[in-house]
């Protein structure tokens, strides 16, 4: 065996770096399950709280990723000083949209930094399991999960939820928590879409899609088809519409990701931004029902009143952009920061051909995502889908397919093998 190929193979993460990230992954997922617990039982939280709870994972992720390798503090000031830029412009300072950002980088290069497989395939089965615990705690016992998990409270308290949204209710799930037309996933399960540790539906469903797509990519991983098993349940659980859908779509085009040139995912995005926006003009759109068409046109409706300045960043907008995950992107960050942030994902370096695949994977998810929400910033899921892309990127995939074993990043080689 070359020296080349037994550094491949040497495991390189310490117990204090595979703790860390433990840490850092499984506390994101959790972090608003437990402060939830805490306003129910013990005092009432705010978005300071979540904000000091997120800055907690962040600073894991990012001790983590600090390496000699210059490309996450490069990374790091180049959007930095674009959003001052983009601030200034505004007049006006939005720490949110630095953390929305702040969270794909720390986690990436967390990621790419520790490049281990055997940590990533735990940390998703890990995952997994809490949240098919936590789920079928809420399905099968509701009222005493209210007792030590009263969501709706939760998110009146954060602010989020107003009393007049609730409808003068302070105690019970999130109000996408009950769907009030009949469940799309298997009806006779009732109305109760299940959260689990994300407090709300749509999450759930956004995770189910990460640990499935992670399965259906590592055919050698332990559990695999418990993984695939567990993706499943969540998401039938959740009656995530969105996640169940796009299951199918990556699952049939796994035979082509590797194949389809990187200009095709670099334009996708955009391509559907222009195609929705003349969509909403041709049928003057003001929004829908509640499904896949109707998302459309709230996204069309969206992107139709928004005027150059904020499709440019340099002003702010009061127009409400959660439902459209490419409309939020735009107005946060303008259109030259969607161009640079979508570019810096699409070509960021990899080891081995084969992370195209899982990469692929979570282009298609993420430009399907960005047509109904802007969840994919969300801590709770996006924590660790950027881990596992980073982890991907630096695998040396062709050893693990060789030798049945582990993989260690391969960082001998400087030129990176993107098809």
């Amino acid at each position: 065996m070359t020296a080349l190929t037994a550094s491949a193979h040497r495991p390189q993460t310490s117990p204090f770096q595979s703790a860390l990230a433990s840490f850092a992954i499984i506390g994101g997922l959790v972090l608003n399950l437990f402060l939830c617990f805490v306003n129910t039982r013990i005092m009432p939280v705010s978005d300071t709280h979540v904000m000091l709870g997120e800055m907690t994972m962040l600073g894991s992720a990012f001790l983590l990723a600090a390496d000699r390798r210059i490309g996450v503090y490069v990374t790091l000031t180049v959007f930095i000083t674009y959003m001052l830029m983009i601030f200034a412009l505004r007049g006006e300072l939005d720490l949110k949209a630095l953390r929305d950002v702040f969270i794909p980088i720390g986690f990436y290069f967390m990621g790419r930094k520790l490049g281990d497989v055997r940590l990533a395939d735990r940390l998703v089965v890990a995952s997994a399991l809490i949240v098919l615990f936590f789920g079928l705690y809420e399905y099968l016992a509701l009222e005493s999960y209210l007792d030590y998990f009263n969501v709706l409270g939760y998110y009146i308290a954060r602010g989020t939820v107003s009393l007049q949204d609730s409808f003068g209710q302070t105690r019970g799930l999130f109000i996408s928590g009950i769907r009030p037309e009949p469940r799309t996933l298997l009806p006779f399960l009732g109305a109760h879409r299940v959260s689990s540790v994300f407090l709300e539906p749509v999450s759930a469903g956004n995770f189910g899609v990460i640990i499935y797509a992670w399965a259906l990519f590592r055919p050698g991983m332990p559990w695999r088809f418990l993984v695939i098993a567990l993706a499943a349940i969540g998401i039938v659980l959740a009656d995530a519409r969105f996640g169940f859908f796009t299951c199918i779509v990556i699952t049939a085009l796994l035979p082509v990701y590797r194949f389809v040139p990187k200009t095709v995912w670099l334009v996708l995005p955009f391509i559907l931004l222009a195609g929705i926006a003349a969509y909403g003009m041709m049928i003057g759109a003001a929004g829908g029902p509640n499904d896949a068409s109707g998302r459309l046109k709230v996204t069309a409706a969206i992107l139709n009143h928004l005027d150059f300045q904020v499709v440019l960043g340099s002003k702010a907008t009061d127009i409400f952009t959660a439902d459209s995950g490419i409309s939020y992107t735009l107005t946060n960050f303008g259109l030259f920061g969607f161009i640079g942030l979508w570019t810096a994902f699409v070509l960021s370096p990899m080891f081995d051909a084969k992370a195209w695949v899982f990469r692929g994977m979570m282009i298609v998810y993420l430009v399907l995502l960005m047509l109904i929400s802007n969840s994919f910033y969300s801590i709770k899921t996006a924590a660790l889908m950027w881990f596992l892309i980073g982890t991907s990127d630096v695998a040396a995939w062709a050893a693990l397919a060789k030798s049945r074993i582990y993989p260690a990043p391969d960082r001998s080689r400087t030129k990176p093998k993107n098809p």
